[in-house]
């Protein structure tokens, strides 16, 4: 183990438990629960992935208190009925299994998902039956969750919802006895942490999860928070601080910190928690931490647990591989927020990582043979994120693997979307997955080789792997090709100079990337895109949000439902919801997404029977998850 990460392993007493480690999987919503709420075998086996992986608390989330909705669960766990008793049971053994301890979020959620209306709350009118219906509801559900033989609850007291609207004054407008003062706001929390004792006594750990500050007007402040952790924190064993309101579309990113934002992003409320006068229980941090941070947070006494979920879902085996010395092949996460995107949406689906192609399907994969029965010559074309994933995978399952690159590094086009500072986590999983590629004993890499049918025929392979990825969309508008008309794909790479006012066509992640970098350089930047910002928000929505926020802040303009219909020599006719204009420019930067790369395609596609084509060249729609999952899946099919 390197120095380093010491005190990541150091044992800590939560209540009357002692966990091996200070790393905790925070709860996530995989969507991997049956329909009625209850656990199946998919989420028993993605459960187990994080458990083998070696943290020392996992917990399991999100879990409803309530009576389970005739119409649906929205596929989480439900624990307000006794139903699920016996399958959470299955899961707790799943996780002690592997020397970790089990813990449930259990949350509640008050009638209305939005921010309120000035001075209307559905906590306003809650009657003392409602709320002594929600206590009864809680301690019901960690009666289960005791019952079921986890080892810890954690209640989700943070972020917008039930608990946390009591506290916030922004929801909290009563006049009785749970709405005023501090004091009276904090009474809820304090009554049903005492309504959950009284149930369980101290056979369960508690965590209760906030948000150090709601970040939004009027809403609650550090300071207030640390008098309410007072208040309960007799209550508790371990409080574990968040920040923002998820209510409030806005906070998404500060909650959730996509990759523009840097990691660690709310560590310091839980640091100045942890240090006030008067705290005496041990306090989590959480937010875009990987291992690395994690050391430094409980090295520098920033808080005594780290919780993290992106960065065991990207390589499950983290925490393990800190621990035996293997830092080198964690699996980064890129923090583009998919697995969040892809579960929080309006029809959520599964849980998936664009990094790791096995989230979510660890049930699917888990009869299927480590090693093929039998070995076969595997040819790749393209040395892209696609085909580099499909090499590794076919290589761990005993396959010998020539991978054909005509560039001097693999890579692809993956490398000119690392450049900016502010994407330094795709360009430490580039990095990572040319390094495990280019170490792999069983790939043979054939660098700065263009792939010929001769050459490819030459190697007699069973199996052909198409990556070749993709060509620039250059759609027939007049003037497009013109002289000071250059590919987003050059501007990232550095090939090319442009000026200092800057149009850029098409406002997708590339574009608003693109724009970011520059802006940030001094260039006077406009961004042309045909649909509104509501629906450039659709692909990436988190992502998206924060990249919005930034481009703002630095005077991008962004003429959204606006089409380009003719390019002149330093100007743009486009034409929006007012009519046409003209949008002059040094430099137009042309970022219209890519085609699938025919011609080249077909000049392999039949020289031998067993043929995949994966990633950018066989759709318009390419994206780094498409591609790895793609090429995983030819690695294991070949």
């Amino acid at each position: 183990m390197d120095p380093k990460y010491k005190s990541i392993f150091t044992p800590i007493k939560i209540g009357n438990m002692i966990v091996k480690n200070r790393i905790e999987t925070s709860p996530a919503a995989p969507r991997l629960a049956s329909a009625e709420g209850l656990v199946t075998p998919e989420l028993i086996e993605w459960t187990r992935a994080l458990a083998k992986g070696g943290a020392g608390i996992v917990t399991t989330g999100i879990s409803m208190v309530t009576p389970p909705f005739e119409h649906m669960s929205g596929y989480c766990l439900n624990i307000g009925d006794n139903n699920v008793v016996p399958g959470l049971a299955v899961l707790a053994d799943t996780i002690h299994r592997y020397g970790a301890k089990a813990s449930i979020e259990l949350a509640g959620f008050a009638m209305g998902h939005d921010m309120p209306e000035a001075g209307k709350s559905p906590i306003d009118m809650m009657s003392q039956e409602d709320i002594d219906g929600w206590i009864k509801m809680f301690a019901d559900a960690a009666e289960r969750a005791l019952k079921a033989g986890m080892d810890m609850i954690l209640i989700h007291g943070g972020h917008g919802i039930l608990v946390s609207n009591f506290l916030s004054p922004v929801f909290n407008h009563r006049t009785d006895k749970y709405g005023g003062s501090l004091e009276n706001r904090a009474r809820f929390a304090c009554e049903l942490l005492a309504g959950i004792r009284a149930r369980v006594g101290n056979k369960l750990a508690i965590e209760f999860r906030l948000s150090g500050a709601e970040l939004i007007p009027g809403g609650v402040e550090l300071d207030e928070t640390i008098e309410y952790i007072k208040m309960i924190q007799d209550k508790i064993d371990l409080v574990h601080v968040s920040a923002g309101v998820l209510l409030d579309d806005e906070m998404v990113p500060i909650t959730t910190q996509p990759t523009y934002l840097k990691r660690g992003y709310n560590v310091h409320y839980a640091a100045s928690i942890k240090k006030a006068a008067g705290i005496k229980i041990p306090v989590t941090t959480v937010g875009s931490i990987d291992l690395n941070l994690a050391a430094e947070i409980i090295e520098n006494n920033e808080a005594d647990m780290c919780a993290m979920i992106r960065t065991v879902l990207a390589d499950p085996q983290s925490v393990n591989k800190a621990r035996t010395g293997k830092e080198e092949e964690i699996r980064p996460c890129i923090r583009c927020v998919l697995c969040l995107n892809r579960t929080h949406g309006m029809e959520p689906l599964r849980i998936a990582c664009t990094v790791n192609p096995k989230v979510g399907r660890e049930f699917e994969l888990k009869d299927f043979p480590t090693t093929a029965e039998q070995k076969k010559k595997v040819v790749i074309i393209g040395g892209g994120p696609g085909g580099m994933e499909a090499a590794r995978t076919a290589g761990d399952r005993g396959h010998d693997v020539v991978l054909f690159e005509k560039s001097s590094q693999l890579g692809g086009t993956l490398r000119l979307a690392v450049t900016p500072d502010f994407k330094a986590d795709l360009k430490n999983y580039l990095e990572w997955a040319v390094r495990m590629t280019s170490r792999h004993p069983h790939v043979q890499l054939k660098l700065a080789t263009e792939a010929t049918p001769e050459k490819i025929l030459a190697e007699s392979p069973d199996a052909l792997i198409i990556a070749v990825g993709a060509e620039s969309n250059i759609p027939a508008i007049p003037g497009l090709n013109g002289k000071n008309a250059v590919w987003v794909g050059d501007v990232e790479a550095g090939t090319v100079e442009v000026g200092n006012e800057v149009v850029i066509a098409g406002g997708g992640l590339t574009g608003c990337e693109t724009a970011l970098n520059l802006a940030r350089k001094g260039k006077k930047v406009t961004i042309i895109e045909m649909v509104s910002e509501k629906r450039m928000l659709e692909p990436s929505p988190i992502p998206m949000t924060a990249l919005l926020q930034l481009l703002k802040k630095e005077h991008v303009t962004i003429l959204s439902n606006h089409k380009l219909l003719k390019v002149n020599e330093h100007s743009v006719v486009v034409e929006g919801p007012d009519g046409e204009k003209e949008v002059s420019f040094d430099s137009l930067i042309i970022s219209l997404g890519v085609k699938p790369n025919v011609l080249e395609v077909a000049k392999f596609a039949d020289l031998v029977d067993n043929v995949f084509c994966i990633g950018d060249c066989t759709t318009n729609r390419g994206t780094l998850y498409n591609a790895t999952t793609a090429g995983y899946n030819a690695g294991m099919d070949v």
